[in-house]
């Protein structure tokens, strides 16, 4: 599944993992990453990954592992469901980088462990509500840009996460802007 019709020479430098969940509702799972003045997507919600580490064999290795650390979840092969043409991501916090997203499929819900000095918390993103263009907003992410979001409680999804979100949930922004 290729996004935006652009592919990066450079090697991923991160990793994202994007698990869909099937029950109790198609779902997915966001994490909304804990303020701080170091990170650039501080207080943002995002998909579990981080960085590559000397550690990983591959980039794979650093979605299993950045997932498991921030989350609890052992994602397993079997759960793979797809692998995504690397993007890049921070372009609109000045902080880019190529990252692979990796989309996971599992049955039921986990209870998740998290880390709670990189997260905050988490949200399950029900697929039908993110659907429905009623629930998305164009709104002025940062002074002077103007994005569509998806609104969750006191923020909202934008930028990298939120391309990603419509692609894999075969949503169509452009239809927001037409309202």
């Amino acid at each position: 599944m290729k996004l935006n019709n652009t592919s990066y020479l450079a090697e991923p430098e991160a990793a994202v993992g994007i698990i869909k969940c099937l029950l109790p509702e198609e779902s997915v799972l966001l994490i909304r990453r804990t303020q701080s003045d170091r990170d650039p997507w501080s207080g943002h919600y995002a998909f579990p990954g981080g960085r590559i580490e000397p550690q990983d064999a591959t980039i794979y290795h650093t979605c299993v592992r950045e997932v498991s650390e921030e989350t609890g979840i052992d994602l397993v092969p079997q759960d793979l469901q797809t692998t995504l043409d690397a993007e890049l991501a921070g372009r609109n916090v000045k902080a880019p980088l190529v990252v692979q997203p990796f989309i996971f499929q599992i049955n039921e819900r986990p209870e998740l462990i998290l880390e709670t000095k990189e997260i905050d918390s988490y949200f399950w993103l029900s697929a039908k509500l993110f659907r429905d263009k009623r629930n998305h907003e164009i709104t002025e992410v940062l002074p002077n840009m103007i994005r569509p979001v998806f609104p969750i409680t006191d923020y909202y999804v934008w930028g990298f996460t939120y391309g990603l979100l419509c692609s894999i949930l075969d949503f169509d922004n452009t239809t927001i802007a037409n309202r």
